[in-house]
């Protein structure tokens, strides 16, 4: 039980700083400069649907990698999250400014990319819902298909590890496959 809870204290604490704190971050900035927040705010989307398909976009563009540990008694998967993406604050501070700027620019870019494929109800307009569901659906397949192969998953195997039931592991499988599909060429190459 205290393995299992370092575990998520750990798994909070990375998502935290990988995904929130460049939010938190950029909503106390003042310089003018484009920041996520920003960004998020000319999106055709909610706020905290930008912030979800930012995510599947670091992961897509290589910014942050999935690993996953799976425990062979119990047959739980821990996901572990590792931001490759890191600038280096001992760089000269225009070098670190234009860095982050490039990568923010790579990572709206995705995102509005992301987004037709997000936006189920075709609305023009991504939901917080919408978002949350796609970012779910892309984390699932991403944990399917490096930890049960992509063709023909182990599904009792696949609701184990993801702590789902048989029938809704199967219905995310078909969900996140429909995704894949539906998605541009260019976005689809990204998807496991």
């Amino acid at each position: 039980m205290k393995k299992q809870v370092s575990a998520l204290l750990y798994l909070i604490a990375v998502t935290f700083a990988i995904f929130y704190l460049p939010k938190i971050y950029s909503s106390l900035r003042d310089s003018g400069d484009t920041t996520p927040s920003s960004l998020a705010t000319d999106a055709p989307m909610e706020a905290d649907a930008y912030f979800s398909l930012r995510e599947v976009a670091a992961i897509q563009l290589g910014f942050i990698l999935i690993s996953y540990d799976l425990d062979e008694e119990s047959g739980q998967c821990q996901t572990r999250f590792s931001n490759v993406a890191c600038p280096n604050m001992q760089a000269d501070p225009e070098q670190l400014k234009a860095d982050l700027k490039l990568q923010q620019d790579k990572l709206h870019r995705q995102v509005l990319l992301l987004a037709p494929t997000a936006d189920e109800d075709g609305s023009g307009l991504v939901s917080r819902e919408e978002g949350t569901r796609f970012k779910d659906l892309f984390e699932f397949g991403h944990l399917a298909a490096h930890c049960f192969g992509e063709e023909n998953p182990d599904l009792p195997g696949l609701a184990r590890a993801t702590g789902l039931e048989s029938e809704e592991a199967a219905k995310n499988l078909l969900d996140y496959r429909n995704l894949r599909t539906r998605s541009p060429d260019e976005i689809r190459a990204l998807f496991p």
